[in-house]
């Protein structure tokens, strides 16, 4: 994946931030530890699938994955400069999401003809259906299209069968760097905060049983590409006392990836662009 010169410079510049390298008018430096959850929606449903299937049938478009939410351990390192500005690297438990299926109504329209079809021929299998489209009263089929017509509506039935079905899981790691502002004085004990930075997100993805069943082709072996992203956060923290406090947050950023699906006969494509929501609840301890 390529990276643009502004996402090098915001890295640059977040990372200098957090080393101390950029001077700020305070007198001393505070370093706070937070630990918490977070439930994290990925928000994420991906382009069409794009690409053949074993059968060597062509995928109609409008068949997608959908990543579902997850909850998750999270916590930072915040430094803080003076009374407002903080930089905070924000890191967590790898979540595995699941990953469903959710097939395109055209493939759901040919499931339906296709066991319309084999109940009428009396099976399922090739031997039974072919030689039925050929000698269809009314409609009888040349081998050839016989042969296309049943290798058609069979894949749409087979893919209809996992819709809505997990065929996939997606480990993501996702660190994050923040360049906070902190509202209000120092001394009060609730103070609102939002934050802007770099998201840098890893992406391991695998199969099902239901996905290589689905398949039925060998294992399935997906790969992902990483993302690199702007971020943004917003929340508030209440401090008990000196060194102990409260923080509840909302965290998004911009995430893109592409994805390879590869079988033993067959490839596929498709592509995410979305924006997770990350809510958050954390403890933490200040000196």
């Amino acid at each position: 994946m390529k990276t643009s010169f502004f996402q090098l410079n915001a890295r640059a510049v977040l990372c200098a931030v957090a080393c101390g390298v950029i001077p700020f008018a305070a007198s001393a430096q505070t370093y706070t530890f937070k630990i918490g959850a977070g439930r994290i929606d990925p928000r994420a449903t991906s382009g069409d699938i794009e690409g053949n299937l074993p059968s060597g049938v062509i995928l109609t478009p409008g068949n997608h994955l959908e990543v579902m939410p997850k909850s998750t351990a999270l916590f930072s390192i915040e430094r803080s400069f003076d009374d407002h500005w903080s930089a905070e690297l924000v890191l967590g438990v790898p979540p595995t999401h699941d990953v469903k299926l959710h097939a395109s109504d055209s493939v759901k329209a040919g499931a339906a003809q296709a066991n319309a079809l084999f109940t009428a021929a009396g099976g399922s299998a090739p031997g039974t259906v072919i030689p039925f489209l050929q000698s269809a009263p009314g409609g009888s089929l040349s081998a050839p299209a016989a042969v296309a017509t049943y290798t058609q509506l069979a894949s749409a039935a087979q893919v209809a069968a996992y819709d809505g079905v997990v065929v996939a899981r997606v480990k993501q790691a996702a660190p994050t760097l923040f360049l906070n502002y902190k509202f209000l004085d120092a001394s009060s004990a609730l103070r609102p905060y939002v934050g802007v930075g770099i998201n840098y997100t890893n992406f391991k993805v695998t199969s099902t049983a239901a996905g290589n069943a689905m398949y039925n082709d060998g294992p399935v072996r997906i790969s992902s590409t990483d993302s690199i992203g702007l971020a943004f956060q917003m929340g508030g923290t209440y401090k008990f006392d000196k060194n102990w406090s409260a923080s509840a947050g909302w965290t998004t950023a911009a995430v893109k990836n592409n994805v390879t699906i590869r079988t033993n006969n067959s490839q596929q494509n498709l592509s995410y662009r979305f924006h997770p929501s990350v809510f958050s609840l954390m403890v933490g301890y200040s000196y």
